[in-house]
This record gives C-alpha cells, sequence and structure tokens, in this order.
C-alpha cells in the first residue's frame, strides 16, 4: 500500500484507527479481506496472489500490521536487485505475515529487526496493537523507532522526521540528489494528509471514518483520475515525470495513472476498548468509485475463531 494513517492512542475508548490506501499495478492479482490462518493464529488480511503475503493485516491478539514500499532508488547501494546474477529477493509479504504471528508489537518489532540484510526491497512496516506502536524502515537492513500517541502517516517515502530520528536524514538525502523531484512530491502528499488528519480530529466527533473516507478519497490539484487514460507506455512515463505541486497524479490519496496503476482498494479500522464496538470497512476498488462496506462480522469472527483454537489445542 502507499497511504496509511494510524491514529495511535489518541482517540478516546478507540487505541488505534487505521485509514489505508493500496497503490498497486490493476493487473496484479489479488483476493479482499478474509479471515485466514498464518500458521501460528488466525488473521484478517487480503492476500496477493502473485507473491503470497499481504501487505495489510490484523490478528487475533490485536497486532495491526501495515506495509508501504519504497521505491528501490531510495536503498542506500549501488546495487541493482534486478541485474543478471542479482540475489533473488523475498517478498515483502512474507514481513507482514510474520509480524502478525507475533503475541505483541514489540514482540513483531523485536523480531524483524533481525532480517538478514539485503533480503527485501525496501519498505516501511508500521505495527501496533493498542498499547504501543513501532515503525520499521527496511533499506537493506532493518532499523526501528517507537511511536508516540498521536497521527502517524506513512507514504512510500521515508518521512523526514523519520529519517532525523534513524540517524539517515544526511546519507538519504545526498545519496538521492538525483530523485529530489519525485522525494519532494511525495514528502508534500505526507504533509497534506498529515494536515488534513490534524483538522478532521479538531473538527471532526467521535466517529472519525467519514472524515477519514473522505481523505481516502482525495483527488489533489490538477491530478485527473482519467489521466492516461490510453494507457500506454507514454503515458506511464508522463505521469511518473510529472513534478510540480497539484500536477502528479501521485500526490493524490486516491491515485490513478494510464489505466495501469493506481489505488487498488482502501480500508478502515477501528479497534475499541470494548472489542464489540470494533469495526471494519473496506471498498474492492478505488474509494472514490467504490463505497465503503462494513466488514465488521470478520473482527467478531477472528476472536470467536481464535477462541475456538486456543480451547482445541488445551484439550
Amino acid at each position: 500500500m502507499c497511504t496509511l494513517i494510524v491514529l495511535h492512542r489518541c482517540v478516546p475508548g478507540r487505541p488505534l484507527v487505521v485509514a489505508a490506501n493500496r497503490d498497486e499495478f490493476l493487473d496484479r492479482p489479488a483476493e479482499g479481506m478474509a479471515l485466514r490462518s498464518t500458521g501460528q493464529s488466525r488473521i484478517v488480511a487480503p492476500l496477493d496472489l502473485e507473491a503470497g503475503g499481504t501487505w495489510v493485516g490484523l490478528s487475533a491478539r490485536n497486532v495491526f500490521v501495515g506495509l508501504t514500499n519504497l521505491r528501490p532508488a531510495d536503498l542506500d547501494s549501488t546495487t541493482d536487485a534486478s541485474a543478471p546474477g542479482a540475489k533473488k529477493l523475498r517478498s515483502r509479504g512474507d514481513v507482514v505475515m510474520m509480524a502478525l504471528e507475533a503475541e505483541s508489537a514489540g514482540k513483531a518489532i523485536q523480531q524483524l529487526l533481525a532480517l538478514e540484510p539485503g533480503t527485501f526491497n525496501p519498505f516501511q512496516l508500521l505495527v501496533a496493537d493498542g498499547q504501543e506502536a513501532w515503525l520499521l524502515v527496511y533499506r537493506g537492513e532493518a532499523r526501528a523507532i517507537a511511536l508516540e500517541p498521536g497521527p502517524q502517516i506513512v507514504g512510500n517515502i521515508v518521512d523526514e522526521n523519520v529519517e532525523v530520528r534513524l540517524g539517515t536524514a544526511t546519507t538519504v538525502r545526498d545519496t538521492n540528489a538525483s530523485q529530489t523531484g519525485h522525494s519532494e512530491s511525495r514528502q508534500r502528499k505526507l504533509t497534506r494528509i498529515r494536515e488534513r488528519v490534524e483538522k478532521l480530529m479538531t473538527e471532526s466527533g467521535p466517529d472519525l471514518f467519514e472524515g477519514l473516507a473522505e481523505i481516502c478519497r482525495e483527488h489533489v490539484g490538477g491530478a485527473d483520475r482519467h489521466s492516461g487514460a490510453e494507457g500506454s507506455d507514454r503515458a506511464w512515463q508522463d505521469a511518473l515525470e510529472m513534478e510540480g505541486p497539484g500536477m502528479s497524479p501521485f500526490e493524490s490519496t486516491c491515485v490513478h495513472v494510464a489505466k495501469r496503476y493506481g489505488t487498488r482498494s482502501s480500508l478502515l479500522l477501528e479497534l475499541a476498548e470494548d472489542p464489540d464496538a470494533s469495526r471494519l470497512w473496506t471498498t474492492e476498488g478505488p474509494p472514490c468509485e467504490w463505497p465503503f462496506e462494513n466488514r465488521s462480522s470478520l473482527l467478531r469472527e477472528l476472536r470467536v475463531r481464535q477462541g475456538n483454537r486456543a480451547e482445541t489445542a488445551m484439550t
């Protein structure tokens, strides 16, 4: 996914609220949200049918995991993973599955910090359980920071404040001088969404879902959801090269590029102190076109199935 909004311990009665858009090539096969098993526990998650694994999910232990890809150019290395003879990298979806098997967010991060260097393409992983939240950044090796209560916005670029905390701000900026334009565009997107979320939290009542849904649907500036309608390679390349505020379709929360790439689905999740009040809404297409469907029954089924699994193990 490319946009992840997490409200960590800052909404009364709701320790964790999430809004997320998945941006991906339109022809990559996937299944939607469903109850699944990792082998160790039950989870609610979609499924990537091409490489396996998933990009987002929730376990019966209330461990939420969301992954955003980073461009390979953001890797602090000149290694080209696609070059002949290069090491075959594992799917980043495997990392999400590993984290969903953990007993808590903290234990998930402990395990993931031991990921072998150079095994995956770059990514960010947010793990939260209503008590603590962590952001793990993997660019050749894994590093993690604990997140304070408040809104956390994660995209397909590492936020400048995170870079400072990781101690990598100067290194990454110098290494990627040729990517400055794209980085600024992606940073603008993070800043805009953060401002929208902070405003929503001051103006909205206790129910944030509708406001978060509007942010997930948002198109900004001159971005046209029919941009590059022919779907040609030229249209795709033009979209990649667009610069300037309000010009690149990648600055919108809901992305549409050349009928080739864009926002494939959206998710709203709320874990309440009263488990029966927890909610899950999803779309099976771009949220500007598809309505959110109430899938909260999956959360209740997750608790029942996990409870039955534990009882069976004890007998």
